[in-house]
C-alpha cells in the first residue's frame, strides 16, 4: 500500500487522483485486523446517544469528523514545521496512550469499570453528546495511529518534506476517511443491535471475544514500546 500512495505522489503532485489513491489505501488499510478492536467501540459509543437510524447517521459522522480533523491537524503540523514528523506515530508515549486506552475499553466493556458520562437528552441532540462522541472519534484517530504508522508515516513524511500546510491537512483528512470507512459503516447501523436479544450465553462469550481482543492490542503497543 505504501508503494501505491508514493507513486501516486512522484507521478502527480497534489491531485484529485492523488486524494483518491490516499482514501482508497486507507479502506484497504481498514481491513487489518489492528483497527478491527475499534469497531465495538464506535458502537457502544453511537448506541449510548442515539435513539434511532437518523441520530446514529449523525453522531456517526461526527465520531469519523473528530477521527479525520485529528488526522488533518498531523499533516497541518507536519507540513508546517517541516521535519519529518512521522515519527509521532511509533513514539513510546504514543503507543503507551493507545495500549493503556484499549485496555480501559476491555475493562470497561467487561463492566468491571463504569466511565464517566456528560448528561444529554437521548432523544435529541445534545451539545454535549455531540462534543463526546467527536472528542470520542478524535482519540480513536490517536489508537489506530500505530497500526496504520507505515502509510501514515509516509504521507507525514512527504508533507514535512515538501512543506504545504494545506496539502497536508487534505491529504490526511483523505486517509482518515478511507480508514473511518468501516467504523461508519459500524457506526450507522449500530441503532440495528438495539432489536438483538440482549441476553443469554452467546452474548456473554462475543463481549468476553472483544475484550480479548483489545488486550491483545494493547498487549502489541506495550510490546512494540522501545525506549
Amino acid at each position: 500500500m505504501e508503494m501505491f500512495i508514493q507513486e501516486a505522489l512522484v507521478s502527480d503532485k497534489a491531485s484529485l487522483y492523488v486524494v483518491l489513491v490516499i482514501f482508497v489505501t486507507g479502506v484497504l488499510t481498514s481491513l487489518t485486523p489492528c483497527v478491527y478492536p475499534m469497531l465495538p467501540i464506535t458502537v457502544a459509543v453511537v448506541r449510548q446517544h442515539a435513539n434511532n437510524v437518523y441520530q446514529s447517521t449523525a453522531y456517526t459522522c461526527l465520531y469519523v469528523l473528530g477521527l479525520a480533523l485529528s488526522y488533518s491537524l498531523l499533516g497541518y503540523f507536519a507540513a508546517k514545521l517541516g521535519y519529518l514528523f512521522g515519527s509521532v506515530a511509533t513514539h513510546p508515549a504514543m503507543l503507551f496512550i493507545a495500549g493503556s486506552f484499549c485496555l480501559i475499553m476491555a475493562v470497561w466493556m467487561l463492566g468491571w469499570i463504569n466511565m464517566p458520562q456528560l448528561s444529554f437528552t437521548k432523544n435529541s441532540f445534545s451539545s454535549y453528546a455531540s462534543l463526546n462522541v467527536f472528542v470520542s472519534g478524535a482519540l480513536s484517530g490517536l489508537v489506530m495511529a500505530p497500526c496504520t504508522s507505515p502509510v501514515l508515516g509516509m504521507l507525514l513524511m512527504y508533507v514535512s518534506t515538501e512543506q504545504a500546510p494545506l496539502v497536508g491537512p487534505i491529504y490526511l483528512f483523505a486517509f482518515a476517511l478511507g480508514l473511518s470507512a468501516l467504523l461508519f459503516i459500524a457506526g450507522i447501523f449500530s441503532n440495528v443491535l438495539n432489536s438483538l436479544p440482549k441476553s443469554g450465553p452467546w452474548l456473554n462469550a462475543f463481549k468476553y471475544i472483544l475484550a480479548a481482543l483489545l488486550v491483545g492490542v494493547a498487549l502489541y503497543f506495550y510490546f512494540q514500546i522501545t525506549f
